[in-house]
């Protein structure tokens, strides 16, 4: 009997090595879920990718934006700058001609009352 066990024991470790060598075996294609992993990790670092272009072209877009916003809000300025001046310059010359026709008229009163 201590021959059959030893024997057994011996066929059991033998099998034991055969497996787990077999295990050991570098396999040359990948298998279903590594396959799977590498398409999922190729899906990730693609859309990676174009999430990472995708905001640097609106960086892109929001800074020219930017630009185009300031450039219209310093022309607003100029502009009102420009018909503030014009208006105050309207103003000036309203004034001065109401100044003259007061004047006129205050003559036109003297005159008519000098010759009474």
């Amino acid at each position: 009997m201590k021959t059959m066990s030893k024997l057994l024991f011996g066929l059991v470790a033998a099998s034991a090595a055969v497996a787990l060598l077999g295990a050991c075996q570098k396999k040359d294609e990948p298998g279903p879920a590594e396959a799977l992993g590498k398409k999922i990790d190729g899906a990730v670092q693609e859309a990676g990718k174009q999430i990472e272009q995708a905001t640097d072209k609106s960086k892109e877009q929001s800074s020219e934006a930017s630009s185009k916003l300031g450039e219209a809000v310093d022309q607003a300025k100029a502009d009102a700058a420009s018909a503030y001046e014009k208006t105050k310059e309207g103003a000036k010359e309203l004034t001065q001609k109401a100044g003259e026709k007061v004047a006129e008229a205050g003559k036109k009163i003297q005159d008519a009352s000098n010759s009474k």
